[in-house]
């Protein structure tokens, strides 16, 4: 029961469906906690806010960067329309479907590395933190992202190309935060320093980059003229948030980035090279993506931390269990190299 599960199994394999039977009942649980805890902090759900922006956005009048993000009001928008229920209810409903979703491919996405008990101990971790990230913000194209950017990570680790692109598509009609991947693609597949063989591996990542690129550029340029939510330079804001926060106290919301991964963020990188391929090549993934996000965008909102969860967690997990040779766990299996 405590076995690796490659992918070729989850197709077909009654261990799966054991899992499934015994876990998907937690996870949707562990779903409805995260979204009262959501409703409860989020005004904007109760006030008639979330009702009016949803207005905004089917009239393509909204603010951007939400106005761009399509996916997140057009899904509720569909489930009204078809089920005939609120708004608000298509919200929730599209909130909880896709963090439930979310928990379970995480499960199995962490079973290639880890036994049983592993994979669900990163899954509460993962639910665990989710709170810290919630705020008097709707920030709905969030669960998706957390699903498109998973799935995206598991197609790489796989080398399934044809899923990865349909991740890509998904994924850029809901959140352009996804861009980053390409280069997660990249680092995964770079093999030699020839320089044949790498200009062949700059093509084939613009390739499978380009529904990203033709997606999101051309959204963004219809939304061209919608209003900006926030200046795009956000360095300053940062800097002066940081400070704030460390003078305020450390329960400051501008401290909560370095508490969403608490010591799992050091963990993830202590023995790095014991760890499988794909964590280290995409561990350099985690610093860009941090001074991105720090260039343009509120590191105060660390629900835009979620996305890291499904290379930060694993990694950190590798440490925890594997790390003491000598010491018998039911956590350490032998793993692929992936």
């Amino acid at each position: 029961m405590g076995r690796i599960i490659k992918l070729e199994q989850l197709k077909e394999s009654p261990l799966i469906l054991w899992e499934l039977v015994i876990f998907s009942p937690l996870y949707f649980f562990f779903s409805l906690i995260n979204l009262s805890v959501k409703l409860r902090i989020t005004s904007a759900w109760g006030n008639g806010t979330l009702v009016r922006s949803h207005g905004l956005f089917m009239q393509f009048i909204g603010t951007n960067n939400e106005q761009s993000r399509i996916l997140q009001f057009m899904i509720p928008e569909a489930l009204h329309r078809i089920l005939g229920i609120s708004i608000e209810h298509g919200y929730m409903l599209q909130r909880l479907g896709f963090v439930f979703l979310t928990f379970c491919c995480f499960h199995f996405y962490l079973r290639a590395w880890f036994g049983l008990s592993g994979a669900f101990s990163g899954v509460i971790f993962l639910s665990a933190i989710m709170p810290l990230t919630y705020m008097n913000h709707l920030q709905e194209s969030s669960p998706l992202l957390m699903l498109t950017f998973l799935l995206s990570l598991w197609a790489i680790r796989e080398r399934k190309t044809f899923l990865l692109i349909l991740a890509f598509i998904v994924g850029a009609f809901n959140n352009e935060t996804i861009l980053i991947l390409p280069l997660a693609y990249f680092l995964y597949n770079y093999e030699s320093t020839d320089l044949k063989a790498f200009r062949k591996l700059i093509w084939r990542t613009f390739l499978i980059s380009l529904p990203l690129i033709i997606i999101i550029g051309s959204i963004r340029y219809l939304t061209r003229n919608n209003p900006p939510l926030a200046p795009l330079w956000q360095l300053p804001n940062n800097i002066f948030a940081f400070q704030a926060g460390f003078k305020s106290g450390l329960l400051s919301a501008s401290n909560f980035i370095f508490y969403i991964f608490n010591l799992v963020w050091i963990y993830a990188f202590l023995e790095i090279n014991n760890k499988p391929l794909f964590m280290r090549r995409l561990s350099v993934l985690i610093p860009v993506f941090l001074f991105i996000h720090l260039l343009i965008a509120r590191l105060e909102e660390t629900r835009l931390m979620l996305p890291l969860s499904f290379l930060v967690i694993p990694m950190g997990l590798w440490f925890i269990f594997y790390s003491r040779s000598d010491v018998s766990s039911p956590f350490k299996k032998t793993s692929p190299e992936g």
